[in-house]
């Protein structure tokens, strides 16, 4: 008997293609705008970009790869929504639950669905498919993602779409990056220290009055750049006192070798 409802909901969403909608746009409450609110905040161009910056940190392969695949698939993103100017839904339909600013235009694709899908299968390259952190991250950026749909600003054909050119994006790009030579580029200072800047002038852009969409998700622009500074704080520590370590070595052996030379001249 409990199944009978879902068997007649689903010719009707076959019917009508904004069903899906409705019953994600009209389950709001105050919990559910509080949570869609702020975790749709994640797929802010500003937020993906700053957690790739910071993956560079400690992954440099991946981390370029992942940057590359979220300016490359937000232009895709940008382009496809010029191309088809597809309509909002408060500009087709009625009584839309709207959390932050209406949005009429340029629906499909969902460009934060589109970054999404970066950071979705991002997770499963850093980690692997039994690894509990990998479904925990995709979750979450999956419920960021349907977050567009609660907070009424995109259909889920806008949303399924974002995801599979943000995963496919990073997934192109992780499969080049295997001919990358970061091998050598690790072997530069610049190699820590451009992601550090990149990590510092994104975190400060994004603490500093950044308008982060939708207007709902502040509370990011203060939690994610204290957060990143913090780790950025850590690695920078450890890298310093990698390179004062390997300086000081260096420094060493040279004192050895002159010392040695000077041996050599006074027992001839």
């Amino acid at each position: 008997m409990s199944s009978l409802p879902l068997m007649q909901t689903i010719p009707h969403m076959v019917a009508d293609p904004h069903t899906l909608f409705r019953l994600i746009n009209d389950a709001h409450s105050a919990v559910g705008d509080l949570f869609f609110g702020t975790v749709t905040g994640l797929g802010d161009g500003l937020v993906i970009s700053l957690l790739c910056s910071l993956l560079m940190l400690f992954r440099l392969r991946l981390g370029i790869a992942s940057v590359l695949a979220y300016l490359i698939s937000g232009l895709i993103a940008q382009i496809l929504k010029r191309i088809f100017d597809m309509p909002r839904p408060p500009a087709v339909l009625d009584h839309v639950h709207v959390l932050g600013h209406t949005l009429t235009s340029h629906s499909f694709p969902s460009g934060h669905a589109t970054s999404d899908g970066v950071i979705v299968l991002l997770a499963f390259l850093i980690w692997s498919g039994r690894d509990w952190r990998s479904w925990s991250v995709a979750a979450l950026f999956v419920l960021a993602a349907i977050g567009r749909i609660y907070v009424g600003v995109h259909f889920p054909l806008d949303v399924a779409a974002g995801l599979i050119v943000g995963m496919g994006t990073m997934w192109l790009f992780w499969r080049w990056s295997a001919t990358w030579p970061v091998a050598i580029w690790k072997k530069s200072t610049w190699a820590w220290k451009i992601p550090g800047f990149l990590v510092a002038v994104q975190a400060a852009v994004l603490g500093l009055g950044y308008h982060i969409q939708p207007s709902t998700a502040a509370a990011l622009t203060l939690i994610m750049p204290v957060a990143s500074l913090i780790i950025l704080m850590q690695v920078w520590k450890q890298k310093l006192a990698i390179q004062q370590s390997d300086n000081q070595l260096l420094e060493n052996q040279h004192l050895e070798d002159q010392q040695s030379e000077d041996q050599q001249k006074g027992s001839r």
